[in-house]
């Protein structure tokens, strides 16, 4: 069994992205957008996944880790990178894989980000995971949990300069570069000797986390602003990206490089499903498809095993989690 609790969820916001950016032309308003969100996501990502090797070298059995999951407090979400729970205290940990330079200025508690000659102000992630901090420490308590959290915000990219003005310490110590995540960890074990939890109460608390934590399943249309009927309808070719392929007698047909595949359709299905709603129904298929036989469309739905309600003529079929 992994060490990690794989609560994580930005990989749907990831696919819903990546099929926007299959489905939308070049030349669109908002492709710039796009993949500039698209490729953030992808880095962060890769910030994150590059902690697993420096987690996973702490104690199974004193330690549980958890990453992305996303509780619910005071009516809104909160969702934290990594959380770190053990029988002595929790820690929060924010990620960031940023390149270039990030500054940490004392006045106003501002931090800036410096790249290719060029300087940005950025969202100071030592708050960051102070508010995530003190929001865990308030939903705790609303469960009659009292355990010390602490936060830290890791620097997962090793090519990353980080700098402070002096007189900061207030927030550097709340800084560390992921190789030296596990030394902070050992001096938070080592100043909490008091056990908070047992081990039947922190067994307690994984379930409560694992029932509460609520995946996110962000509208990605109405992000940027973005409606169904913008978005391209057919069946795109896997090999030049031409769309609509033409359907003929159990193949899809590329009028452009004359490819021909009995199963272009899937991703097509996929696309419907992360972009425009997770249910379809054999009209709805046939319009985004561009088909126009109930019995092909039929026999398409049926040959995916999706789980549907409803009989033949209002049967609603649904994409699989």
């Amino acid at each position: 069994m992994s060490l990690i609790e794989e609560c994580y969820n930005n990989s749907l916001r990831i696919q819903k992205l990546e099929a926007l950016i299959g489905r939308i032309p070049y030349h669109h308003p908002v492709w710039p957008d796009v993949m500039s969100d698209y490729k953030c996501r992808q880095a962060g990502q890769r910030g994150e996944k590059s902690l697993y090797f420096h987690l996973s070298m702490l104690s199974e059995t004193k330690y549980q880790i958890y990453h992305g999951i996303r509780l619910q407090y005071r009516g809104f979400f909160f969702q934290m990178d990594f959380l770190i729970i053990c029988t002595a205290f929790a820690l929060v940990l924010e990620t960031k894989n940023r390149s270039g330079q990030i500054k940490f200025n004392k006045n106003f508690n501002q931090s800036t980000c410096k790249k290719n000659g060029g300087e940005e102000r950025i969202q100071n992630p030592v708050l960051q995971a102070k508010l995530q901090a003190r929001k865990l420490r308030g939903w705790l308590e609303d469960h009659n949990i009292k355990i010390p959290v602490h936060y830290l915000f890791v620097n997962s990219n090793e090519k990353t300069l980080i700098l402070s003005d002096p007189g900061n310490e207030q927030i550097t110590r709340h800084i560390c570069n992921s190789e030296v995540l596990l030394e902070k960890i050992d001096q938070l074990e080592n100043y909490h000797k008091i056990e908070k939890l047992d081990a039947k109460e922190l067994k307690k608390l994984k379930r409560l986390l694992l029932s509460k934590h609520t995946p996110e399943n962000p509208d990605i249309l109405k992000q940027f602003n973005l409606s169904p009927k913008d978005i391209p309808t057919g069946v795109k070719c896997p090999t030049c990206d031409f769309i609509p392929m033409d359907y003929h007698y159990g193949n899809w047909c590329c009028p452009k490089c004359k490819m021909k595949s009995k199963i272009a359709h899937i991703p097509a299905i996929n696309d419907y499903f992360l972009l425009i709603k997770p249910s379809i129904t054999n009209a709805e298929l046939r319009a985004f498809l561009h088909i126009h036989s109930i019995r092909v469309a039929g026999k398409i739905l049926a040959s995916l095993k999706l789980p549907f309600t409803g009989t033949f003529r209002d049967r609603i079929y649904f994409s699989k989690k």
